[in-house]
């Protein structure tokens, strides 16, 4: 594998390629958090079409505007108006041709000048809408791009044609980056790191997880610091947005816990952890089929692993102890992977339906709890079907199989969510003295390979929805 190899991202390349294929106008909306990719997926796109990439600075207007100007005119040898970003986008809508213009980190644009989106929308709807121009705008701040672009009310509401909204690569797509490492390795190290294109890429090519260790507890890791950083570029309080990760990353799961543990007001909480939610760091789950009781958790995995054990264990390394960092990372990682393991089975959820082994349509999706009752997660078409599934990262026999799938059965019959069409899945790390990733115990109780079946589910790939 060559440093700059692209990995994965196929549903997003496929939108892209069906929208150039579609005549007249597009407008594509892409956005995502920081560090999820955006810049990789539209730099590798539009090198197989016409057309040209332009990043936005926090620069005036003005700026803006010629440096839009120069860059069109090196990469296209096309002179537009130099003076107006809008018009220069016109002039090139002029030429007839198909051409693809990508302006990335759209929102400093607007920040300079505020009636950018209005000015979009009356050349949309009076010129550039009868043209052949593939206009993409894109960003990394989503809270601008969900309400100034996106929301009902904003100007370019109804305009575009079809929007990405760029999230973390799951586990058969983060695989890529380690395709040395056997199924439970690669599923631990993405416990680590999680599946933000930007942290996997520096671990790229770890022929182990040994390997992959190291990376993160070197001196100097930017794996070591990433979080911090990332806080300060993003947050105006980057102190209380880590107080509250470490809190949550550490047990507490309601605001009530969370304002007690770091002294912030419950109502500053609540915003903060709202942003978390919308840039996917965190999310509230709730009871399958309930609105209340929810628990906040973290849901990117390296930022869960960056507050439970690498703020700790870099004292380690920057001291001297890189190996004691590594060994100590070596006996909780189990521990931690399987936290994630349940949060990485339900993204996997939609590919197990799609092969025939999860029954139930995936309409609803998510764990359930009552009390001292507890599943991990439960598919649901309802009133049709129900799949029940236990996960546990573990190796486990037969017999310990059949024993789990009896209790789930009998905690299932406590939900109120059973159908007429019930089933029950067990999913182990490994399946004991077998060599099929499923194995049907009747009719309506199955075990899954976790370790057998991911290498099937990678090779089938994603699909575009």
């Amino acid at each position: 594998m060559t440093a700059d190899r692209f990995i994965d991202r196929e549903v997003e390349i496929k939108i892209l390629e069906n929208e150039w294929k579609q005549p007249g106008f597009r407008l594509v909306i892409v956005y995502g958090r920081r560090r999820i990719g955006k810049t990789r997926l539209l730099t590798h796109w539009i090198r197989k079409h016409r057309g040209v990439y332009y990043t936005a600075a926090q620069l005036s207007y003005q700026l803006l505007s010629k440096e839009f100007s120069e860059t069109v005119g090196r990469m296209l040898g096309f002179y537009i108006d130099p003076d107006d970003i809008i018009k220069g986008i016109e002039d090139l809508a002029s030429n007839g041709e198909r051409m693809a213009v990508v302006i990335d980190e759209f929102q400093y644009i607007v920040n300079a000048e505020p009636s950018i989106p209005s000015r979009l929308q009356r050349s949309i709807d009076n010129f550039l809408g009868q043209t052949n121009l593939f206009l993409v705008l894109s960003g990394s701040s989503v809270s601008f791009f969900e309400k100034e672009l996106l929301g009902y009310k904003a100007p370019l509401h109804g305009r575009r044609t079809r929007q990405i909204h760029l999230k973390p690569m799951r586990i058969v797509e983060a695989w890529g980056f380690w395709p040395e490492m056997n199924p439970a390795d690669a599923t631990r190290a993405y416990s680590i790191v999680g599946g933000t294109p930007a942290y996997l890429s520096l671990t790229r090519n770890a022929r182990t997880l040994e390997d992959l260790l190291h990376m993160v507890f070197k001196p100097g890791s930017v794996l070591l610091d990433e979080v911090e950083n990332f806080l300060r570029q993003e947050m105006r309080e980057p102190k209380s947005y880590a107080s509250i990760l470490k809190a949550v990353a550490t047990g507490r799961t309601r605001i009530s816990e969370i304002s007690n543990i770091t002294g912030i007001d419950p109502r500053i909480v609540s915003k903060y952890i709202s942003t978390l939610v919308g840039l996917d760091i965190v999310e509230t789950v709730y009871p399958l089929g309930k609105r209340r009781g929810g628990r906040i958790r973290v849901k990117d995995p390296y930022f869960l692993y960056y507050y439970r054990y690498i703020t700790t264990l870099r004292n380690l390394v920057e001291t001297g102890y890189g190996e004691e960092a590594i060994n100590e990372a070596l006996k909780t990682l189990d521990t931690h992977t399987s936290t994630v393991f349940e949060q990485i089975m339900q993204t996997l959820v939609p590919d197990l339906h799609a092969i025939g082994i999860i029954k139930a349509k995936p309409i609803q999706v998510g764990p359930w709890w009552h009390r001292q009752h507890e599943i991990d997660l439960i598919v649901r078409d309802p009133g049709e079907a129900t799949t029940f599934i236990e996960t546990k990262w573990s190796d486990i026999t037969r017999k310990e199989a059949k024993r789990i799938l009896s209790l789930l059965e009998d905690k299932a019959s406590r939900t109120g969510l059973q159908s007429p069409l019930n089933q029950y899945i067990l999913i182990a790390r490994t399946l004991k003295n077998t060599d099929e990733p499923i194995v049907d115990i009747d009719e309506k109780r199955t075990v899954i390979d976790y370790t057998k079946i991911l290498p099937i589910l990678k090779k089938r790939g994603s699909k575009p929805t």
